[in-house]
């Protein structure tokens, strides 16, 4: 399976009138746009799916489409049949990130618009943060802005902040006014020299700082709903009542080699004893933000289910 999803990046400026860029600007950012897909793709589909950057170069208009193909095995479709977690599309990413419309009507900004809307101006007031589903909504200084939460986590990320930064540096720079994306003809953001001007005069600071967390640790069963066969992805399991995401980390990753080497039976419905904590962001007020983050670092044992008996 492949799947394409194509975007344009276009910087404008006095300093580009003769269709040209200097490739010591252009080159480190067409190559950060790339990493920062693939690290969002990593983010979401962890080893289960593959995503290339492709650009074609239109010179005449000073823009760069921008190709996205997200493809996966014919085991990787089979395995992703079966399972809850199901593989993140090229075009989710893509509006995640930013570089196309999110939500109807293009109502949901992605990355770009969101480090834009923060740091385009000083806030002269606290944000307020609040999520409903799967959309989080910030307000600041009478502004707000929507945005899906994984959006809100890839600004979390420091590494992917950096990223975006690269692809504004040229706009540091003499000659450059702005830097835009574009789906098909329709604009999807524009970020202008003053806003990357205010985004690196607080390159210390935190995109979105963490809310206040509490951290409760856990020990106590769980039962398996989707176990991972390959890579890092998180595992889905049953927790009192309630279907978690849970990363596998320290001596339970460990363990998930082990069972992903066929050396540990524990197919679903197996109970595992384990060790994890649970992290839940909390607003001003103290209520939770998002979902609880689920980390379990021990497997302490493990019970498969019961065989069935065949009747006679």
């Amino acid at each position: 399976m492949t799947q394409h999803v194509r975007s344009t990046i276009r910087y404008d400026g006095p300093g580009l009138i003769g269709h040209e860029m200097d490739v010591q600007d252009l080159a480190p950012a067409l190559l950060a746009l790339a990493d920062l897909v693939q690290i969002a793709n990593k983010k979401f589909n962890g080893d289960r799916a593959e995503i290339r950057v492709l650009v074609n170069a239109d010179v005449e208009q000073r823009c760069f489409m921008v190709d996205l193909s997200l493809s996966m095995s014919l085991l990787d479709q089979a395995k992703t049949f079966f399972d809850s977690d199901r593989i993140k599309t090229a075009k989710e990413i893509a509006e995640w990130i930013g570089i196309v419309k999110g939500g109807a009507g293009g109502a949901v900004g992605g990355l770009f618009a969101l480090l834009a809307f923060l740091k385009g101006k000083k806030k002269e007031s606290p944000l307020q943060i609040t999520q409903t589903g799967s959309q989080v909504t910030i307000v600041g200084d009478g502004n707000t802005i929507v945005i899906a939460s994984e959006t809100y986590e890839l600004a979390q990320d420091r590494v992917v902040v950096d990223r975006v930064r690269s692809i504004m540096q040229p706009l540091t720079k003499p000659g450059y006014d702005d830097l835009s994306f574009l789906e098909g003809k329709d604009e999807v953001v524009r970020v202008s020299s003053e806003q990357a001007e205010n985004i690196f005069s607080s390159a210390s600071e935190e995109l979105i700082p963490f809310q206040t967390e509490s951290t409760s640790q856990i020990r106590g069963l769980v039962r398996i709903k989707s176990p991972q066969y390959e890579g890092g992805a998180k595992w889905s399991l049953l927790w009192n009542g309630r279907a978690v995401d849970a990363e596998m980390a320290e001596n339970a990753a460990a363990w998930v080699a082990a069972f992903q080497q066929n050396r540990v039976n524990a197919p679903p419905n197996t109970v595992l004893e384990v060790s994890m904590t649970e992290t839940v962001r909390l607003d001003e007020n103290g209520l939770a933000l998002g979902r609880p983050r689920y980390v379990v670092s021990d497997v302490h044992s493990v019970t498969p289910p019961p065989s069935q008996i065949g009747l006679i």
